[in-house]
């Protein structure tokens, strides 16, 4: 039995000692907020009484923030009033972010659910043939113009997003080389090419967005450093 007990207490000091031995994990920081947007203003562009339709819709933006994934992979997160409980509003709810890095234009483009774009859209340079963009697919573009119908861009990549309705978060997760960005790259708030759209917006949409329509947008007023 004493035998036994030894054993024990030398085999519980030899795990002590291995888990001390272990280098601490760092961890990620925290994102940083560049912008705010009051709550209940959706719509607010076409009649300032029908905020209260953008919560339910996931449409009610209140907050943005930028923060480093790992070392290879920049963080955008939106964040509205509050996203329906399966996360989002299939083909019906748009998101773009207009970004600026060191100058230079990038759109992000995405939906809970995007086959109506996503599976082929000219605009992008994508079509034909059609593909699976998979479930919360966002496009990332880039070299957008107008082409007298509509604001055409080049795609650079489809990254997947995670929609979080009890944080009513939606994390977009680029790759830094995809942005054209590193350490020491500046990345700030933009507007896309002859539309009107600038900064973070949501919008109904089942292929096009227009500022006409009602929609919530947020225009981020800080600049975030990738970290070197």
């Amino acid at each position: 039995m004493r035998t036994l007990r030894f054993l024990s207490a030398v085999l519980a000091l030899a795990a002590v000692g291995a888990f001390a031995g272990l280098p601490a994990q760092a961890k990620a920081p925290k994102a940083m907020v560049v912008g705010t947007d009051p709550e209940g203003d959706w719509g607010a562009n076409v009649d300032p009484t029908i905020g209260p339709i953008g919560g339910p819709l996931g449409q009610d933006l209140v907050e943005a923030s930028i923060g480093m994934a790992d070392k290879k992979t920049v963080n955008f997160i939106i964040k509205v009033s509050s996203l329906p409980s399966n996360g989002g509003m299939p083909e019906a709810t748009r998101y773009t972010w207009n970004v600026l890095v060191n100058g230079q234009a990038y759109e992000l483009d995405g939906k809970w659910s995007n086959y109506s774009r996503g599976t082929c859209d000219p605009t992008g340079n994508t079509c034909p043939p059609p593909r699976d963009p998979g479930m919360q697919p966002f496009l990332v573009r880039g070299d957008c113009a107008s082409n007298g119908a509509a604001v055409a861009c080049k795609e650079l990549g489809i990254v997947q997003a995670t929609f979080d309705p009890g944080a009513g978060t939606i994390t977009v997760p680029v790759p830094l080389k995809m942005i054209k960005a590193k350490p020491g790259s500046k990345i700030a708030s933009g507007t896309q090419a002859d539309s009107g759209f600038s900064g973070v917006s949501a919008a109904p949409s089942a292929f096009y967005s227009h500022t006409a329509t009602p929609y919530d947008f947020l225009v981020p007023t800080k600049t975030f450093v990738v970290p070197r």
